[in-house]
């Protein structure tokens, strides 16, 4: 035993003596542990990061789904407010119109309180979109449109008037006369609004369906 403990503090001293031998495995038992420690945090905040991330793609993808939607309702508007243009466009064309026909006052004054009517009846519609669909729109193309449709608005009430209170007792020229010059009010003013209107909305359903439209515009003004 005496030559146990004799060998046993030769090797401790060789070591340096037992406090060095304690430290040394105590560094050792803490890097073990520490690597365990860390390992656990690792999975435990790579979980949560994992997580955080499938929140945030979920509400990407319902980010997505909502401004699809939102997409899809103005493209929709944009649609029904073309068509109106085009509708209140092909009923004023029938009064702009050339016909040699219309010079008959018995088949003139029927036919254009026929296209008056409707004429008036389109833009009134065009009116009700504007106003209900001007959330879909830009500003700027509100603005042209609702200046659009004021114009159109005026131009189909001033041609009813001349139109559909013209009196069969009075004298057929003088009526003529009354409803030619609404009809060429009709004719001077209503392209140059009407046009960059259409315009407009062409612009503004193309960007809707291509986004990187309105980025190129963006970059060329």
């Amino acid at each position: 035993m005496k030559d146990i403990w004799e060998i046993a503090s030769a090797i401790l001293a060789s070591l340096g003596g037992g406090v060095l031998i304690v430290a040394a495995f105590s560094t050792w038992l803490g890097k073990v542990w520490a690597g365990r420690i860390l390992a656990g945090d690792r999975a435990k905040y790579q979980a949560e990061i994992e997580h955080i991330k499938s929140n945030i793609n979920k509400k990407i993808h319902e980010h997505n789904v909502a401004v699809t939607r939102i997409d899809a309702h103005r493209a929709e508007a944009i649609q029904q407010l073309y068509v109106t243009l085009l509708r209140c466009y092909e009923a004023a064309l029938d009064i702009m119109a050339p016909n040699s026909q219309l010079d008959d006052f018995a088949v003139a004054i029927p036919k254009y309180k026929e296209w008056a009517i409707i004429f008036r009846k389109e833009s009134e519609q065009l009116e009700k979109f504007t106003m209900l669909y001007a959330i879909s729109m830009g500003e700027d193309t509100y603005k042209i449109i609702s200046k659009c449709g004021l114009v159109i608005s005026n131009l189909s009430i001033e041609f009813c008037d001349a139109v559909l209170n013209a009196d069969q007792a009075d004298d057929p020229d003088e009526i003529l006369a009354k409803i030619e010059t609404a009809k060429q009010k009709l004719i001077d003013n209503f392209d140059k609004d009407f046009q960059p209107a259409k315009d407009a909305l062409i612009k503004e359903f193309r960007t809707i369906m291509d986004p990187r439209l309105e980025e190129i515009n963006t970059a060329n003004n």
